[in-house]
């Protein structure tokens, strides 16, 4: 049973009986609550608390929109960020469809703050001040010791060649854990590992020199920066120390850089992914429309490399796209949107390919006009497809239909007497004549001749 299926009936139990402290319920508040909001903390309290009254307890969903007076997709769209954020994990039963609901504690400030990702959505929602703030009411004071500190270090007391001697003895075994004990919040790889190490290793680097922690680390500057198998490679390699170790610090610095370099100095966003509920997908031809529209807008939304490598089947980009891409971004400041719309619409016109006059033409054409936003692109593009179709259904009209407005000649004319104008009929008005006239005008011509010749 899918979980967006849930009804106001299914059934849930709730495990993990945890008892928030004082200092829990401050981090809850002040920590977690700008990420999740007042009503999704609010839900972690009461499943916290039904949790700790009554472990094992089976209820229904109907009970939870009571509670908190809201509908089932509020209480969905809840819940998913609780699971984002590590404070809950959702399990199904095959058999019935009932869900389980295992409680967690919030993180503790000091690994709230080191989490890497949590805090940086952190930083991101309230504001660098604010958020400085936040830390200083969280800092734990070290009492400060007078004198020198004349204590041993490790390799001063103990013969660190000793452990080299068998390799076995370097993996030592961590005490067991439990996955569902783990905190902090979880992300899927968001890189291909095989292309990374493959890429690793033509720097000359060994996959044995990233480690998990290190590779957890790495994944999760890449989802922040959105950084490809490609960029990685080239950030780890240079954040190498003269050891050959990998400097945590400065590949972060460097990863951070390059993204500023990449987006003319623009922060980091925080967006929520749109969550659809297959329950309640409309079917009317309208909504069916509609629901189309927002997922080729949620397409064209992604970063370009992205999508042109959706286009291209996942193959990566060669260097020439690449650069095209990165031109468009970096130095026309063009949003993504556009310049998702831009590459399909010349990669439909040329037969797959990115002429690079073509792409800049169309973008100085775009940038003229002020098309800033994915719909100003998708409209501009049809305007441009319905003009070059009726161009080409003007060009297949046969020529006979056509009407075309005769030129007007300015001729001069003489005066000359009435009788004379007869003279200018046309071949068409003398058709007209009946054969008398015809003999009048005739014998006309030779009279005139006649008079002409006397005065003559």
């Amino acid at each position: 049973m899918s979980t967006q299926g849930v009804k106001p009936n299914t059934k849930f139990k709730l495990y993990g009986m945890q008892r928030v402290t004082t200092e829990e319920l401050q981090i809850l508040i002040l920590l977690y609550q700008p990420l999740i909001g007042p009503v999704a903390t609010s839900f972690y309290l009461t499943l916290n608390t039904l949790a700790t009254r009554g472990q094992g307890e089976e209820y229904a969903h109907h009970f939870l929109l009571q509670m908190l007076n809201i509908s089932m997709d509020d209480l969905i769209e809840f819940r998913h960020k609780l699971e984002a954020v590590g404070l809950i994990q959702v399990y199904c039963h095959k058999g019935d469809g009932t869900l389980a609901y295992s409680v967690r504690k919030p993180m503790q400030a000091k690994e709230f703050f080191n989490d890497g990702i949590i805090n940086v959505f952190l930083n991101l929602k309230v504001g660098h001040p604010e958020y400085q703030q936040l830390k200083r009411l969280f800092a734990e004071e070290v009492p400060e010791i007078e004198g020198e500190n004349i204590s041993k270090p490790f390799n001063e007391v103990f013969d660190t060649t000793i452990l080299m001697r068998s390799s076995a003895m370097l993996q030592a075994s961590p005490l067991p854990t439990n996955q569902t004990d783990k905190k902090g919040v979880t992300l899927e790889l968001s890189f291909d590992k095989e292309l990374l190490f493959s890429l690793l290793h033509q720097f000359g680097m060994d996959e044995t020199m990233v480690s998990q922690k290190l590779l957890d680390q790495i994944n999760r500057i890449a989802f922040l920066y959105k950084l490809d198998e490609h960029e990685l490679a080239r950030l780890i390699f240079d954040a190498l120390d003269t050891d050959g170790f990998v400097n945590l610090e400065l590949f972060r610095k460097q990863a951070k850089q390059y993204f500023q370099f990449l987006n003319k100095g623009k922060p980091v966003e925080v967006v929520e992914v749109p969550q659809v509920n297959p329950e309640n997908l409309s079917h009317t031809p309208e909504q069916e429309q509609l629901s189309k529209e927002k997922q080729l807008l949620l397409v064209l939304s992604q970063h370009p490399l992205e999508f042109l490598r959706f286009k291209q089947h996942q193959k990566e980009p060669v260097p020439a796209d690449r650069q095209l891409v990165e031109w468009l971004v970096v130095d026309q400041q063009m949003a993504a949107g556009v310049v998702n719309v831009l590459i399909d619409y010349v990669l439909n016109i040329s037969d797959g390919r990115l002429p690079k006059q073509l792409v800049e033409k169309i973008a100085g054409e775009w940038q003229r006009k002020e098309i800033d936003t994915t719909e100003k692109a998708i409209a501009q593009v049809k305007a441009t497809l319905k003009a070059k179709h009726k161009r080409e259904l003007e060009k297949t009209v046969p020529a006979a239909n056509k009407v075309y407005a005769k030129p007007t000649r300015v001729v001069r004319k003489e005066q000359v007497p009435d009788w004379l104008k007869e003279q200018g009929a046309t071949q068409e008005d003398k058709k007209s004549l009946s054969d008398d006239d015809l003999q009048k005008i005739e014998r006309m011509k030779e009279l005139q001749n006649q008079l002409l010749n006397k005065k003559g």
